[in-house]
């Protein structure tokens, strides 16, 4: 493994990872070649400790969250699932941890919330990265380098939290990360629309394929269907605390997409060629602006 030495304008010298599932393990990987951090985790899976534990890299693993907590960080990286990092950064607030702290969720304003409230030194981050499958053996550096990353400042917090979104810009830039920059509630809407919705989408698609056709349908099946519901395979657990947290963005968009739908059903009951053709090829130009990229 290559290693490479921090630049010393940046101050996080000792990073902790709270969970190390595929978005935490990837992130601790990303970080494992640079000289002079030193990493620590927590998990509460005894099976992700114990492999964990096998890395020489990480200078301590534990399962237990307060031990994870009195640790001496620079930067605690919250990568739990969307509410337990919520829960985690109450705790945090009620013992006024001195660190600063960052998140990875794919939920941002729940997080901003809670480090607000407690007045904690804590700035949202979302790496745009992932798989259908879950966990720390299948996390890689590479899902990570080079990944667009979001960065969610909110003015609210300070001039103490512009200090902190500039660490963390120079922290993602050093895994090649393109950074961006919005509000926590712009960012729940902009991935409601283009992350959560798609999962609750192709979960229906799937979920009506199995209606109608029960499981053999899925002998039938080619890369049209594998394609278009891959990220139904996805862990619900995951999925079903984002639905609860971004509930009303997802509420407006199912709206929109059930009238869209409706739209549809009643053009291919009226056997409407052209108005079909006129309405899916304005769509298809949209989508293929992806294809260019």
């Amino acid at each position: 493994m290559p290693k490479f030495k921090l630049p010393p304008r940046l101050p996080f010298r000792c990073l902790g990872v709270a969970g190390l599932g595929l978005i935490g393990g990837s992130i601790a990987k990303a970080l494992m070649p640079f000289d002079g951090l030193t990493l620590m985790a927590f998990d509460s899976d005894p099976d992700t400790v114990k492999e964990a534990r096998k890395i020489k890299r990480f200078a301590r693993v534990t399962m237990d969250a307060d031990e994870f907590l009195s640790w001496p960080l620079d930067l605690a990286y919250l990568c739990l699932p969307v509410r337990r990092n919520v829960e985690l950064i109450e705790r945090m607030g009620r013992l006024k941890v001195p660190y600063a702290v960052t998140d990875s969720g794919s939920t941002k304003g729940p997080a901003n919330e809670a480090a607000l409230a407690f007045g904690l030194n804590f700035c949202g981050g979302h790496p745009i990265a992932g798989k259908e499958v879950a966990g720390f053996s299948h996390s890689k550096a590479d899902l990570i380098r080079n990944c667009l990353f979001i960065l969610t400042p909110d003015e609210r917090f300070g001039p103490g939290q512009k200090e902190l979104l500039w660490r963390l810009n120079n922290l993602h830039q050093l895994l090649g990360c393109r950074i961006r920059f919005i509000s926590p509630s712009e960012h729940d809407r902009i991935y409601g629309l283009i992350s959560h919705l798609p999962y609750l989408s192709a979960s229906a698609l799937a979920g009506t394929a199995l209606a109608e056709g029960g499981h053999d349908i899925l002998s039938w099946v080619g890369t049209g269907f594998k394609d278009s519901t891959r990220v139904g395979a996805s862990p619900p657990a995951k999925w079903v605390e984002v639905a609860m947290e971004n509930s009303d963005n997802l509420v407006t968009f199912l709206g929109s997409l059930i009238n869209l739908l409706g739209h549809m059903r009643d053009i291919v009951g009226r056997k409407d060629a052209g108005e079909l053709m006129a309405l899916l090829d304005k769509i298809s130009a949209f989508r293929r602006i992806l294809a260019k990229e």
